[in-house]
């Protein structure tokens, strides 16, 4: 029988397409094939083997000379040997027989890229049609196009696009050729055809002449020096050349193969490789590559450590590939779901979930935690070996060291393990859920194993910290995540995990345990959000559990209820929270404090709509609703909300307050340390500067010391942070700059050391109270970055934009150094006003603050 000939196996490839008339073959396709070649040769070709030989399925072998002949008597020859003779015997003037010839050469080329590019559309996750180019990916492979470099690579992590980037590019390469008339050939093959070639007995350069129907007497370079085309280049691209699917032998002698062909042609200006592989695989080979590293182009950050050329998406690749994929809705993303669709795979899978109506309007803080759940159910639970993988991940997760923060195990502590679970180790090498890197050097072997992201270890660990607490969310479980992990960023997407299996299996009655989880003032802002957008989704999902129905209809705990009560919190996302609770069959003070709390929201966004909204909401609540409250809310948002829209100041809440001040109540549980208490009581003494008087102010202050409480200023009470803010505001107003300077410094001690533990409000108020005790000692150098890091930071806290604005504009001074400057403010202040629709004279200007007293 004829030997095995790459060239005419691809040709009968396509003569079989040919024959069953199918112009692009599918995966799905290859189903409906199957049961052609039946009907016609009565003999079976399984829709798995179709799919080996159309390269939608991984193979190591070459197809069997049973399938081979089947397909040839498909076509109409007796068999294989018979169909290759019948090639040999095509006339002259067939493109294969003009040998040496740059358009056969080019004929040829266009053929198996053509078939190469189909499958890998084919391939992709979202419909190829509606993916978009990679800028990045373009613009690495254009500048190595016109560089000297003979070689590079698309290197990142799995799922990040590297494939479906390069299609888009090959492309409109070939665009360029026919629309500007070059002549570059690209020749693109998978990894996988390369890998077959290899293991049917072929030299690599033997395997490519072959295919492009030359001799073995020939080269590429011969072909080329006799038919050169000026300017012309010759692109030799292979897409995912990645260790991982294949035996660590066969890889390593492919690899120096390739490295031959590499520096065979080393010295040719038109010859060009391209590959795409994984960056764990360029990393545990970098040392074969590094023996030429003149020859490669890598564009490499971060000094090469994580070999990492391709990023994910950034926010306009987001909105664009949205717009494609349904062009009739506008797109808005909001910034903190950015995080959510980086990632080209979190991406796809939200696609596939909402294919018939996309639309970010589903996405929420809980979405990225679907997604994830959803990978994790298809390619490890739904998948082969699953028990064995579970299995394998717990014995890795139990290597690691949670107290050092590492989660990098070294591959030799689980040896034992992969030994155990060789397949299911090598399945999760290949869907990308974890990877091997190899750190070794001349001195000492290093090989680590690690998950390829963060969400996947997240979810890792969470699961089997989980299942080693029977599957119970209790405080067993909340003392172990105090304990496992004090310092890091992992505790808070634990507990997120947590709380979605708590709701799943009917343990939200144990969320009072939330209190006593130890995070930072941003990390329970997060939480509350995380928790209000997941408790308001499991609501309006229909059919939804009985006992989450059940928990509803029922007042929420005391405990839980004030952990969602603290004015760090307030923020866009803030009220979402506040609606969820609602949702509850809340009592009269419960619903008080709620309407009160997004009163505030309103007032810190300047929401007048949403503003008046609330304080009706208040105003129709019984008076029996107030008995409980020391200082009735509903006065002082009155008084708030009447300055915002009229400009004049209401004396009944200041007269209220006096009264409070100078009878406070005996008896009680008026002054109970309670976060609503701390809220409230906060917003009266915020209410007081209004009226402009700051030892009035600074007295009710004293007095809350009294019978309240008088919290240390550190970075755990945030009651005694704002109350800071409202004590150092008042020393601004009367000039007392030392008193001011002495609260801003034990300020920069609590924020400096880890400004990310604070709320976007609290950061804001710090910045404002930095900028007032720079305008207090004159040092206006600062002013302008300092004011640029505000509004920044304050995003849709236009209330602390106001006041920053009016204490700016408030100084000739500053209006006589930094004049464009103060223009600009002033034009921030009307614009934010006229967006905002205040009336009235609220906020023209703040009060000038007196002469600076260092005497205080």
């Amino acid at each position: 029988m004829t030997a095995f000939l790459p060239h005419y196996f691809e040709l009968l490839k396509h003569a079989v397409l040919k024959t069953a008339d199918i112009k692009n073959i599918t995966p799905h396709g290859c189903r409906i094939l199957a049961a052609q070649i039946f009907t016609v040769t009565r003999n079976s070709v399984s829709e798995t083997t179709l799919k080996r030989i159309y390269g939608f399925a991984q193979t190591k072998f070459k197809p069997s000379v049973f399938t081979i002949n089947i397909l040839a008597q498909f076509c109409g020859f007796p068999g294989w040997e018979d169909f290759c003779i019948a090639q040999e015997n095509i006339p002259v003037k067939d493109e294969r027989r003009l040998t040496g010839s740059w358009e056969s050469l080019k004929i040829n080329t266009e053929k198996i890229t053509n078939f190469t590019l189909q499958v890998l559309r084919n391939k992709s996750g979202i419909p190829y049609s509606q993916t978009i180019k990679r800028d990045f990916i373009t613009r690495h492979l254009n500048a190595f196009e016109e560089s000297d470099y003979r070689a590079t690579v698309i290197s990142a992590p799995a799922y990040y696009g590297k494939t479906i980037g390069l299609c888009h590019w090959i492309e409109e390469k070939n665009r360029k050729n026919i629309t500007e008339q070059n002549n570059d050939i690209i020749l693109l093959f998978s990894a996988g055809a390369v890998m077959n070639a290899y293991l049917s007995g072929h030299d690599l350069n033997q395997w490519l002449l072959e295919l492009l129907g030359y001799t073995s007497n020939e080269t590429i370079s011969e072909i080329f020096s006799k038919h050169k085309k000026q300017h012309s280049k010759f692109f030799l691209v292979i897409d995912a050349f990645d260790e991982y699917a294949y035996k660590a032998r066969h890889f390593k002698l492919l690899l120096n193969q390739l490295l031959d062909v590499l520096a065979f042609y080393q010295s040719t200006p038109w010859f060009k490789l391209i590959i795409t592989m994984r960056s764990s695989t360029w990393i545990n080979n970098r040392s074969q590559f590094e023996h030429m590293t003149d020859l490669w182009f890598t564009n490499f950050k971060d000094n090469n450590l994580s070999a990492i050329n391709t990023p994910l998406f950034n926010f306009n690749e987001i909105r664009e590939l949205a717009a494609k994929i349904n062009p009739a809705l506008n797109h808005d993303l909001l910034p903190e779901m950015v995080l959510h669709f980086r990632h080209p795979l979190f991406f796809q899978i939200f696609y596939k979930k909402h294919r018939d109506n996309f639309s970010f309007s589903y996405a929420n803080q809980t979405c990225l935690y679907e997604l994830v759940s959803a990978f994790v159910l298809n390619k490890i639970y739904m998948g082969q070996y699953a028990e064995e993988k579970i299995q394998f991940l717990t014995a890795l997760v139990e290597k690691m060291d949670f107290s050092k923060q590492q989660y990098d195990v070294a591959r030799s502590k689980v040896a034992s393990a992969i030994k155990q679970y060789q397949k299911a180790y090598n399945e999760l090498l290949s869907i990308g859920f974890i990877c091997e890197i190899n750190k070794s050097t001349s001195l000492n072997y290093s090989t680590t194993i690690q998950f390829t992201n963060s969400f996947f270890l997240e979810y890792t660990i969470a699961k089997v910290l989980l299942r080693k607490n029977n599957d119970m969310f209790n405080k067993q479980l909340i003392n172990r995540l105090n304990i496992l992990f004090v310092k890091g960023s992992t505790k808070l997407p634990l507990l997120k995990w947590y709380i979605i299996y708590a709701i799943k299996t009917g343990q939200q009655n144990s969320f009072d345990l939330l209190t006593m989880v130890q995070l930072s003032f941003a990390e329970k802002a997060d939480l509350v959000s995380f928790l209000g957008d997941l408790l308001s989704r499991e609501c309006t999902i229909t059919g939804n559990s009985e006992s989450l129905a059940l928990y509803f209809k029922q007042d929420c705990s005391r405990a839980l209820f004030n952990y969602f009560f603290a004015l760090e919190l307030i923020d866009t996302n803030y009220k979402k929270t506040l609606y969820t609770l609602l949702q509850f069959n809340l009592n009269k003070r419960k619903r008080v404090l709620i309407y009160t709390a997004l009163a505030m929201s309103a007032i810190v966004r300047l929401d007048i709509s949403e503003l008046e909204d609330s304080y009706h909401k208040l105003k129709s609540m019984p008076p029996e609703a107030y008995s409980s409250f020391a200082i009735n809310p509903l006065s002082c948002i009155s008084a708030v909300y009447t300055y915002l829209t009229t400009g004049t100041i209401k004396k009944s809440a200041f007269i209220e307050l006096l009264r409070f001040y100078n009878n406070p109540p005996k008896e009680g549980n008026y002054f109970e340390d309670l976060p609503s208490n701390d809220f409230v009581f906060l917003l009266a003494t915020g209410t007081l500067l209004l009226y402009k008087k700051p030892a009035v102010t600074l007295r009710f202050i004293e007095l809350l010391e009294r019978y309240y409480k008088k919290p240390e200023l550190s970075s755990k009470h945030s009651y005694a942070y704002f109350i800071n803010i409202i004590i150092a505001d008042c020393y601004y107003q009367t000039g007392k700059t030392n008193a001011h300077l002495n609260i801003y410094t034990k300020f920069s001690e609590i924020y400096t050391p880890d400004t990310n533990s604070f709320t976007s409000y609290m950061k804001t108020m710090f910045y404002l109270l930095k900028i007032k005790n720079n305008m207090l000692l004159k040092r206006y150098k600062y002013l302008m970055e300092d004011t640029r890091s505000l509004m920044e930071i304050a995003g849709e806290l236009h209330l602390c934009k106001l006041a920053l604005l009016g204490h700016i504009l408030s100084s000739d001074e500053i209006a006589g150094k930094y004049p464009s400057f103060y223009k600009q403010c002033r034009a921030d202040l009307n614009y934010i006003k006229q967006k905002s629709t205040l009336t009235g004279a609220a906020f023209v200007l703040q009060p000038r603050p007196v002469t600076a007293k260092r005497n205080n």
